[in-house]
C-alpha cells in the first residue's frame, strides 16, 4: 500500500530524511553501545522475502546498509543501525512509512526460531507471552516486554530501550503488529478485544492499515497491547510439556553463549511496580533488592541508555494512568494511594503528562471508539 498522496509522500521523505540525519548523528554518541548484535537476521530475510513479492530486489534493499550476505545465512544478528538503514530502504522503495505493519502482518510463528516453537508447545497464552517476553533479548536487544495483570485486563508493556535511534516508528509498528498476530496465531483464533496503545498521536500512515489492526488507541502515554485476563487462559492446541522444557534449555544455553547481561529492566520495573503504594526506592535500596551494588546498577543502566531517576518517574506516572482508567476509582482516592496531599497536585501533574485532564482521559479511553 504505497504512499497516493502527495502528503503522505512528503511525510514519507521526512521521515528519511530524519533518518539519515539521525544515524550521522547517532553513530558518533554514546547511543553507539546499542548497536552490537541486537535484531535477530531472521526478520530482515522475511522483510527481504517480502520486498521481493513487490517486485523489488534484495541489491536494492541492502544497498547502502552494510548487511553482508554472510550475515544472512548464518542466523547472526544485525545492529541496530543497520536494522534501520534496512527499513528506510525499505519505505523509500515501497513508498509506505507502513512497512512496520506490513512485516508485522505477515510475520508467522516461524519467524522465531527456536523460540517460536517454544512458544507453540505451551499450555497457555499467558504461558507463552511470559516466554515471548522472558526470552525476547534473544530476538531484538531494543525492546522489553513485561506482563502484568490489572483491574481484569492483561497488559503487556513495551519498553523501548532504544528510542532515540532511527527509524523507531517503523520498529515499534513492527513489534507491536507482530506480537498481536503472534498471539492470533497461538490462539488459532482473532481476539476482537485485543487492543495497542500507542504513547503518541495517530500517524499518517495508519489509516491505510486500520481495518487490518487489532484496535489501536493513540495519544494514551502509554505504549502496551492490552487484552481481558480471560484470554491469557486460553489452552492452546500444540502444547507439549517435554518440548518446552527442551526448548527452555536451549534458550538459556544461546542466552548464555550470547552473553546477555539479564532481564535488568523487567525486573527493576517489576520491583518499582511492587512499590506503587508503599513509596518508591531510593537507588541505595533498589539495588541492594537486585543483589548488586548501586555502581553496578547505575551502569548496567547506562549501557542501556537509561537511568534510575526516569524510570521511577515513569513508573509513577504509568500507575497514575492506569489508576485512572479504573473508572470505580474516584479521583481522590487516585490521588492518596499514589501518595498526593491534594487531588489538584494530581490533576497538574497528569495534565503536565497527557495535555488533558484524568476526567477526559478516562472517558476517552473508556469508549468504545478508537
Amino acid at each position: 500500500m504505497p504512499c497516493k498522496t502527495v502528503r503522505d509522500r512528503a511525510w514519507c521523505m521526512e521521515a528519511i530524511d530524519k533518518t539519515n540525519t539521525e544515524v550521522t548523528f547517532l553513530w558518533g554518541s554514546s547511543m553507539h553501545k546499542l548497536y552490537k548484535d541486537d535484531v535477530h537476521v531472521e526478520y530482515a530475510v522475511a522483510l527481504l522475502q517480502l520486498l521481493e513479492q513487490q517486485g523489488i530486489s534484495r541489491d536494492q534493499a541492502l544497498s547502502g546498509t552494510g548487511i553482508r550476505a554472510e550475515q544472512l545465512e548464518d542466523s547472526g544478528r544485525l545492529t541496530t543501525q543497520q536494522d534501520a538503514l534496512l527499513l528506510t530502504n525499505a519505505v523509500r522503495l515501497t513508498n509506505d512509512p507502513g512497512i512496520g505493519y506490513q512485516i508485522g502482518l505477515h510475520s508467522t510463528v516461524t519467524w522465531h526460531g527456536m523460540l517460536g516453537y517454544g512458544l507453540m508447545s505451551c499450555a497457555t497464552l499467558r504461558d507463552a507471552l511470559e516466554l515471548w517476553a522472558g526470552f525476547l533479548d534473544l530476538r531484538t536487544t531494543t525492546f522489553n516486554l513485561r506482563l502484568t495483570e490489572r483491574d481484569g485486563f492483561a497488559e503487556l508493556i513495551v519498553h523501548d530501550l532504544a528510542a532515540r535511534a532511527p527509524m523507531r516508528f517503523c520498529a515499534v509498528d513492527r513489534m507491536m503488529t507482530m506480537t498481536t498476530r503472534l498471539c492470533e496465531q497461538l490462539a488459532q483464533r482473532l481476539l476482537p478485544h485485543m487492543e495497542i496503545w500507542h504513547r503518541g498521536p495517530e500517524p499518517l500512515h495508519y489509516a491505510r492499515y486500520r481495518k487490518r489492526l487489532v484496535t489501536t488507541r493513540f495519544e494514551t502515554n502509554l505504549s502496551l497491547i492490552r487484552l481481558p485476563l480471560a484470554d491469557l487462559d486460553m489452552p492452546l492446541a500444540n502444547a507439549n510439556a517435554s518440548t518446552l522444557r527442551y526448548i527452555k534449555a536451549q534458550c538459556e544455553r544461546e542466552r548464555a553463549r550470547l552473553r546477555r547481561s539479564d532481564d535488568l529492566v523487567v525486573r527493576l520495573m517489576d520491583l518499582l511496580q511492587g512499590h506503587e503504594r508503599t513509596g518508591y526506592p531510593g537507588i541505595e535500596e533498589a539495588a541492594k533488592m537486585l543483589c548488586m551494588s548501586s555502581r553496578t546498577l547505575k551502569r548496567k543502566l547506562q549501557r542501556l541508555g537509561l537511568n534510575f531517576r526516569s524510570l521511577v518517574d515513569d513508573a509513577r506516572k504509568d500507575a497514575v494512568l492506569r489508576d485512572v482508567l479504573n473508572p470505580v476509582l474516584r479521583m481522590d482516592e487516585i490521588a492518596v494511594r499514589m501518595g498526593y496531599a491534594d487531588p489538584a497536585n494530581l490533576t497538574r501533574a497528569f495534565r503536565r503528562w497527557t495535555g488533558e485532564s484524568p476526567s477526559r482521559y478516562r472517558a476517552r479511553l473508556l469508549s468504545t471508539g478508537t
